[in-house]
């Protein structure tokens, strides 16, 4: 009998060993999970990027169908008239043109392009240059329309906030058109010009203007909105915003100054706007393997890295030189 009694009272725990060997074994799963998960992340990231893409190539076609040509990547129109302000003032931006075609109708009524200029939101006849949302009368007139997150101008990968602190607090953008291309871009931007891309300030380019064909030409590329320069190694980032281009800004800071065209178009360049170059401007992204999404002019999204070499860059940035890129390909 006191032999069973002592049987009975047999441990049903784990020893202090079992326990730390128990816990080992679930650190090294998580271990082991954990880069997976990251990874499965970073690939939903990128396809939903890549439809993102696709369907604002799409909106942009279907624009150009309806009013024959691509949108200007801003417009300088003066509503009510045929005529454009050719000098360095705002604009709205291909985004907000091709709004109806991303089922916004409602927010593109709301601004109404059509029948007001960018930054004079109650037709006074002043236009607000730049378009600066901490100014109260003009931030009150827009009520927020323009700083309306669209989430199909967001890569899901980019870790900027809703609102483009760096381009006066509208809503942010990872897309802007490509305006074509430079060797090295000079430092002071001139109204109206052209480097050969398809969208640019009061441009209206059509299918037949792209002599290059429209599957070697890019359209709209990708930009990291990563103002806070992480990781330390790369240059801050600042993104885009869909609205508009927001006009001369002259603060004294040279970093800041000049026309911020930047806001919905960009070039590429054998300099600082290579892919992830140094230019703050220049396309980017975050996603895995150091390139950037674009969208050609016939509505494919690709993936190009900034290894590439420039020259090809170049050659599809521009719509008529004669140079598609080689026959094997990017």
């Amino acid at each position: 009998m006191k032999q069973l009694a002592r049987s009975s009272l047999r441990r049903t725990g784990f020893t202090l060993v079992e326990l730390l060997v128990v816990i080992a074994i679930i650190a090294i799963l998580i271990g082991l999970l954990v880069p997976a998960v990251q990874k499965v992340r970073a690939i939903a990231a990128r396809m939903s990027c890549q439809n993102n893409l696709k369907n604002i190539g799409l909106a942009t076609i279907k624009y150009h169908d309806e009013w024959g040509g691509f949108p200007s990547a801003f417009s300088t129109r003066v509503p009510g008239t045929n005529t454009v302000d050719t000098n360095v003032v705002p604009g709205w931006g291909w985004g907000t043109f091709i709004l109806p075609n991303l089922e916004q109708v409602p927010l593109y009524n709301l601004l109404d392009p059509i029948n007001k200029r960018f930054g004079d939101p109650t037709v006074s006849g002043t236009q607000t240059n730049p378009v600066d949302l901490s100014n109260a009368a003009l931030a009150a007139a827009y009520n927020g329309a323009t700083q309306t997150n669209l989430t199909i101008f967001r890569c899901p990968a980019d870790i900027g906030p809703p609102l483009n602190n760096h381009r006066f607090n509208h809503g942010a953008s990872n897309y802007r058109s490509v305006a074509g291309s430079a060797q090295v871009y000079p430092a002071t931007f001139k109204a109206g010009d052209d480097l050969g891309g398809v969208m640019f300030q009061n441009s209206k380019i059509r299918f037949s203007d792209i002599t290059d064909g429209t599957s070697y030409q890019l359209l709209i590329g990708e930009c990291a909105f990563n103002p806070v320069a992480a990781p330390a190694n790369k240059p801050p980032q600042y993104g885009a915003i869909w609205v508009g281009m927001t006009g001369l800004v002259a603060t004294g800071n040279p970093l800041l100054d000049g026309a911020r065209v930047s806001d919905v178009m960009w070039w590429i360049d054998e300099s600082n706007s290579k892919i992830n170059g140094n230019n703050p401007q220049a396309f980017s992204s975050l996603h895995d393997g150091n390139g950037a999404m674009f969208c050609f002019c016939d509505g494919t999204v690709r993936y190009f890295s900034a290894n590439l070499d420039i020259a090809v860059m170049r050659f599809i940035a521009i719509r008529n030189d004669g140079n598609p890129y080689p026959a094997n390909g990017p």
